[in-house]
């Protein structure tokens, strides 16, 4: 019973322009360390999975990207979508792959963007899950231990211990108000859901074939038939896995991580974990501060250099220079819509 690794890398990080760009997405970027994300999430778990084990889920588009920066991937085991589908096609294609080469496989899901502080830990808890899936099937993932009443995620309520460290999972919640999601970490009984899974390939596949039959019906014709991918593939159900196959099935469990993960979302996101100085200033790249107090600078080349403000996030490209407020993070999107609308296609 061999172990495989699904990575998800078809994002376009539209929320990181100017850095990231339609053919230079966040998970190529380096954002922290010395590696792009998507190298730091395969290097995360090579402990436990091999490369030669490892299939990547990306965009048509940025299949050499993946080689480029996987380059011990089997080329044949990245898969280029030719459209995107959401994260239920992704991972069934993906799944239906290695159960075409392995029948008994354990499968971990990752996605490609994440930061995990405490590599260690998360090795421990997803040796205990691929464990536990070998052993007992079901479908296991991820909770993150919640540091505050975060709106931008979903949460998962944890049920009863199964076993050490492994709770049934209750439901899954949407993206809820503050009030909520207040009240939810002050319960102590819910987690922030990451978007990483552990499950046998045999049952997922037949999972989506109860929850999802005509995702089945087109992941079964694609595998007999890949050469009818690009008609194939865009008739696919768009779903997540979340909706189409964890919220519907009954033996899913949650193993509670608290492993400093972050899916560094957002400019406010990243400002998080870079280092600052006295005046709470931040800077990757070349940057001078001059009497300004938690200003966040992020120069590809340029040296920006402040005097006299405060509050305030600045990327510097070749090209560009966003300047934005640190409670706007999120509409960074808003400006990569004006740019489309503008036809300013050679900065996107």
């Amino acid at each position: 019973m061999a172990r495989w690794l699904i990575i998800l890398a078809g994002g376009r990080g539209e929320r990181f322009w100017p850095l990231s760009r339609m053919m230079h997405p966040k998970q190529f970027l380096t954002l922290m360390g010395n590696h792009s994300m998507i190298r730091s999430t395969r290097d995360r778990v090579r402990s436990l999975i091999g490369p030669e084990n490892t299939l990547v889920v990306t965009g048509r588009d940025y299949v050499e990207k993946v080689q480029t920066n996987l380059p011990d991937v089997p080329s044949s085991f990245i898969l280029g979508e030719p459209v995107g589908r959401n994260t239920a096609p992704s991972i069934a294609w993906a799944v239906r792959e290695i159960y075409g080469k392995d029948a008994d496989a354990v499968v971990l899901v990752l996605p490609s963007d994440h930061m995990i502080k405490y590599q260690k830990r998360f090795q421990k808890l997803a040796e205990m899950a691929l464990n536990a899936a070998e052993v007992h099937g079901g479908f296991y993932t991820f909770g993150i231990v919640p540091t505050h009443a975060e709106t931008g995620y979903g949460y998962i309520e944890q049920g009863a211990e199964v076993s050490h460290g492994i709770f049934r999972v209750k439901r899954f919640i949407e993206k809820p108000p503050v009030e909520a999601a207040q009240e939810m970490v002050q319960s102590g009984h819910f987690m922030w859901n990451s978007g990483m899974f552990v499950f046998r390939a045999h049952d997922f596949l037949v999972a989506v074939e109860e929850h999802i039959p005509e995702l089945s019906q087109g992941i079964e014709e694609l595998w007999a038939h890949p050469e009818r991918l690009d008609t194939v593939f865009p008739a696919l159900p768009q779903i997540s896995v979340d909706h189409g196959i964890m919220e519907q099935a009954q033996n899913v469990f949650v193993l509670p991580a608290d492993i400093g993960w972050d899916d560094v979302g957002t400019f406010a996101a990243l400002a998080r974990h870079l280092p600052r100085n006295d005046e709470q200033n931040a800077a990757r790249g070349h940057a001078i501060f001059v009497d300004s107090q938690n200003v966040t600078a992020i120069s590809e080349g340029p040296v920006v250099s402040f005097i006299g403000v405060k509050d305030l996030f600045v990327v510097a490209t070749k090209d560009a220079v966003l300047i934005l407020s640190p409670d706007r993070s999120q509409d960074v999107r808003q400006v990569v819509q004006a740019l489309k609308e503008g036809q300013h296609d050679h900065l996107l």
